[in-house]
């Protein structure tokens, strides 16, 4: 997911000066980001932890490897909100101002900020290339070897990585950190987004690329899916194919619906080489789509889960055929005597 700090590079404060005509007091636009992110964070927490309790316990969800990588995104989920948006809640609560003022905890709020946003875009893009293994390919994961180097490896290896290149360009930068203690994040305006190198790998390796991987490959998938049906019309295996899909494709397309309009304001950012001249009504709508694929991600996957229970209690009785049969006697046969 895009950072907050990618949409306002070089203007750090969430709540600018706004545009000549525009008059608002930062209290109002606070205390309004406050409700608004209140609003959704708790239903959004409570649903996170039903749905990682659902899949923990039930041995059959637990086991399944379809299952894997959507579990990984709603603990990252629930990490996120128990820390990440509950010190901006606090934050946007003190208008602006941080509950900790120390270079320590803004360090720690922007790693865990920067790393599990990116993990949740990356994991979500490897799920969409796994989807394909699974559904079309299962043969390469029959094997423990073979779950371990096909399923388990990728996303340790992505997870380990986005979380040592944060670590690395926030807390050790070739840079200096500046920290504003009273705005929003720190001001969350880390030193390594003025170095051009590194940040546009960031916001293109981290963020447009698993994007894109997102749409392309979900679009394939239903494709092979349907063309699959079509070829060998069995409709067992299609239902199963089509749970899979649909798990997967409905997550995947929430999240390039709100994801795809901070990705192009990016884009533009990037190729015009200036900063957003962006208003009150602008700055609002970043923010909820800042923090609403996060928090529409459970509900997805809630919504995803019931629709399948529904779907399995559904029972076909089954067609008894009574049949009668008819006793035969054998004749005897008369004795010539």
């Amino acid at each position: 997911m895009i950072k907050l700090e990618w949409l306002f590079f070089k203007q750090p404060t969430l709540i600018q000066t706004l545009k000549a005509g525009e008059i608002i007091t930062p209290e109002i636009s606070y205390n309004l980001q406050f409700w608004i992110l209140l609003i959704f964070v708790v239903p959004s927490l409570i649903c996170s932890l039903f749905i990682t309790y659902r899949y923990l316990s039930n041995q059959t969800m637990r086991h399944a490897l379809h299952n894997h990588s959507i579990l990984l995104i709603i603990i990252i989920n629930v990490v996120l909100i128990i820390t990440d948006v509950s010190w901006m809640l606090d934050n946007l609560r003190r208008s602006g101002h941080v509950w900790s003022p120390t270079s320590t905890f803004c360090l720690i709020w922007w790693v865990i900020d920067d790393s599990l946003y990116s993990m949740q875009t990356v994991l979500l893009a490897w799920a969409s290339i796994e989807r394909h293994i699974l559904i079309f390919h299962s043969k390469y994961v029959v094997t423990k070897n073979q779950k371990i180097f096909y399923h388990y490896l990728p996303p340790i290896i992505l997870m380990i990585y986005l979380f040592i290149f944060h670590t690395s360009v926030l807390i050790s930068p070739p840079c200096e950190n500046k920290f504003d203690f009273d705005a929003l994040e720190c001001g969350s305006n880390p030193c390594y987004l003025s170095i051009a190198f590194l940040a546009i790998w960031d916001v293109v390796v981290h963020d447009i690329i698993p994007t894109l991987i997102i749409a392309i490959f979900n679009v394939a998938l239903l494709y092979r899916v349907i063309a699959q049906k079509k070829r060998l019309r069995q409709p067992i295996q299609w239902r199963k194919h089509r749970r899979m899909s649909m798990q997967l494709l409905s997550l995947s397309s929430v999240y390039i619906f709100l994801n795809l309009p901070m990705i192009i304001i990016i884009l533009v950012q990037l190729i015009k080489h200036k900063e957003p001249d962006i208003g009150f009504g602008t700055q609002l709508y970043i923010f909820i789509l800042t923090y609403s694929v996060t928090l529409s991600l459970p509900f997805v996957v809630c919504l995803n889960r019931l629709s399948i229970d529904k779907h399995r209690r559904i029972r076909i009785l089954p067609t008894i055929t009574f049949v009668t049969y008819k006793k035969t006697v054998p004749r005897q046969v008369p004795t010539i005597t």
